[in-house]
């Protein structure tokens, strides 16, 4: 299991954090690329796109283990992830 906390304090209201994975071979800081590897890219206006070097593993993308939670009023986003066990493959 990974857990992330960002806090924004500076994002507008109606804004609202996005996140994405990237590939080893579709990044250009780490090189030579190690497809051992994936990224988790957290954005939100106006600040500096975060990446996390996360294993390439295969997620377990169902409802109750892939979450994420934008809080408004805290202005806090957390994404929660789990990885698949090799027998669920």
């Amino acid at each position: 299991m990974s857990l992330v906390e960002l806090t924004y304090p500076e994002i507008a209201t109606d804004i609202q954090p996005r996140h994405r994975f990237m590939s080893a071979f579709e990044q250009q800081i780490d090189t030579p690329p190690d497809r051992r590897y994936q990224y988790l890219l957290l954005a939100a206006e106006p600040y500096e796109t975060v990446a996390f070097k996360i294993p390439n593993e295969p997620l377990d993308k169902s409802e109750s283990k892939f979450v994420t939670h934008w809080d408004i009023d805290t202005k806090k986003f957390t994404l929660t992830l789990y990885y698949l066990d090799q027998e669920e493959e």
